[in-house]
């Protein structure tokens, strides 16, 4: 006699179905999973090396300053560092390295702006020292997210000064004093209070500090 044949029955077939079905969202939920990590690590290197790049351009800035005061745009004088009392996230400096490998006709030494604008923390630089009225800065977004900025000086007699130069500055010291350190205070969304204290150079009046080997003068833009 020929052995009876038999095959899978409806319901096995639908036991067997269910069973790959749940093999198959229980794997998607774990390559989800495992794909969400990734991106949210990546986006938290990203914010990460963006944060260290802006801290060591202004920490590269501030310690390349040089004894250089400039004119601005209306011809008046304006010193080597100061803030802006209108605006107490802002320093303007002159720093020197600026460095010119293509060879064009311009100085070595440049004049840039560190401000707040929104959350947009920005670098700010003029291709020239003494500016014309219709000189513009080229903008650099340098740090994004910053909730507040603030910043203070160092004076030569240890004391503390909201504005630079300070109030009871005159005569040729109003433009080519330097503080002996700064503070920066920084609350950023992500990473809280930030605080760095910078020791600026001691530098003789109209003597440029050379550029450390191998230091880049721009954000690099992430």
């Amino acid at each position: 006699m020929m052995r009876e044949q038999r095959g899978f029955t409806l319901l096995e077939l639908l036991i067997a179905i269910a069973i790959f079905a749940l093999l198959g969202l229980a794997t998607y939920r774990m390559l989800d999973s495992v794909l969400s990590a990734d991106a949210v690590t990546r986006e938290h290197e990203r914010q990460l090396r963006e944060l260290s790049r802006a801290l060591s351009a202004f920490e590269r800035d501030v310690r390349q300053v040089t004894v250089r005061p400039i004119r601005d745009g209306f011809g008046d004088d304006q010193p080597a560092l100061r803030s802006d009392l209108a605006d107490a996230t802002a320093l303007e400096l002159t720093r020197a390295g600026w460095r010119n490998p293509l060879g064009q006709p311009r100085a070595e030494v440049q004049r840039v702006r560190w401000q707040l604008s929104g959350e947009q923390w920005q670098r700010r630089y003029w291709r020239v020292l003494d500016r014309a009225q219709d000189s513009a800065p080229q903008i650099q977004q340098a740090l994004d997210g910053v909730e507040s900025l603030s910043l203070r000086y160092l004076d030569k007699e240890g004391q503390w000064q909201p504005d630079w130069p300070p109030a009871n500055a005159s005569g040729d010291s109003l433009l080519t004093d330097l503080p002996r350190a700064i503070e920066l205070r920084l609350q950023h969304r992500r990473y809280g209070e930030l605080r760095r204290l910078l020791r600026l150079p001691d530098l003789p009046a109209q003597q440029a500090p050379a550029a450390p080997p191998g230091e880049q003068d721009e954000v690099p833009q992430s």
